[in-house]
């Protein structure tokens, strides 16, 4: 007997619990047909290679897919030729995401097209140069972030102050490049640091305050566009979508001390979309419950 479903979802982390209740409404409450593989106790590989098996005979027709498994590598992607040969639609294309975790692609791209990023040196990785000679960051100024070319953290980390720092940490993603950049201060707006994190998601953008120490995130206001004048975020985030051509993805801007509108933490996908009811600094939960409609909405104009 085959099954046909709108939306094939797949998902394995325990923390993505919250946000799949919420697609399971928000397709339910469209007239939509789901398919969610996975849970909280962690996907079994094989459940990928029954379903890639159905796929393949034709027991199983998803029109769109949602894929929240593959980007762990390994046994966890081999469905994905599968599901490029079967379904018509993916949320975040496969090449699409594979380009954005290129950072310092990213970075460079960003700049062409107009949009201030923190000053960058790009070092090799460990396995490839393990004795690097010591580079000049004065143009850095006197505190750095340091982060994988394409792993190796991500968002506000604490800086670096010296040569020695940079070296110690590169060691932490040895076979990936490592990205020195200029540490960002956000300038004060009112009494809140004017460091946003916003989150794209098909076609709509949802910008928050975030803390920069404790990543707290609060919902922008009316009052708080109307205050400081932060429309122009919608602008540039919907730039960015433009250029990476991702449906969901988030980011992070921040005005720094000069009055700079400057792209940080570039383009994150998959998304942490823990909400906020669950933990300290998660993501308000309106705005989770309104990303998975803004999904669902996508794959039923997609798929009509």
């Amino acid at each position: 007997m085959t099954m046909r479903v709108d939306l094939l979802t797949l998902w394995s982390w325990e923390y993505d619990e919250p946000f799949i209740h919420m697609l399971q409404r928000a397709c339910t409450a469209r007239g939509m047909d789901a398919l969610f593989v996975g849970g909280p106790d962690a996907l079994n590989v094989n459940e990928l290679h029954e379903m890639a098996r159905r796929l393949d005979s034709g027991e199983l027709h998803a029109r769109a897919v949602l894929d929240r498994v593959w980007d762990w590598g390994g046994e966890f992607e081999t469905h994905v030729p599968a599901v490029r040969r079967h379904v018509p639609h993916v949320v975040n294309d496969y090449d699409l995401v594979r380009t954005a975790w290129n950072r310092p692609h990213v970075h460079y791209q960003l700049m062409q097209h107009g949009l201030r990023v923190p000053h960058l040196v790009l070092l090799p990785s460990y396995d490839d140069v393990q004795d690097v000679p010591q580079i000049d960051l004065s143009i850095l100024g006197n505190r750095f972030s340091v982060k994988g070319a394409y792993s190796g953290g991500s968002g506000v980390l604490a800086p670096a102050h010296t040569w020695d720092d940079v070296l110690e940490q590169r060691r932490e993603w040895r076979s990936d490049q490592t990205l020195v950049q200029e540490w960002i201060e956000p300038r004060m707006l009112g009494d809140r640091p004017a460091w946003f994190r916003l989150f794209y998601a098909c076609g709509s953008v949802f910008p928050c305050w975030q803390d920069d120490h404790t990543h707290v995130q609060t919902p922008l206001t009316p009052h708080d566009y109307q205050r400081f004048g932060l429309n122009m975020l919608h602008g540039m985030m919907q730039q960015i979508a433009g250029l990476c051509g991702l449906n969901l993805f988030s980011t992070e801007i921040a005005l720094d001390e000069l009055g700079r509108w400057v792209v940080v933490d570039y383009i994150n996908e998959p998304c942490d979309y823990r909400p906020k009811s669950t933990i300290t600094n998660g993501v308000p939960d309106e705005i989770v419950a309104t990303i998975t409609d803004r999904i669902a909405g996508w794959v039923k104009k997609a798929t009509a």
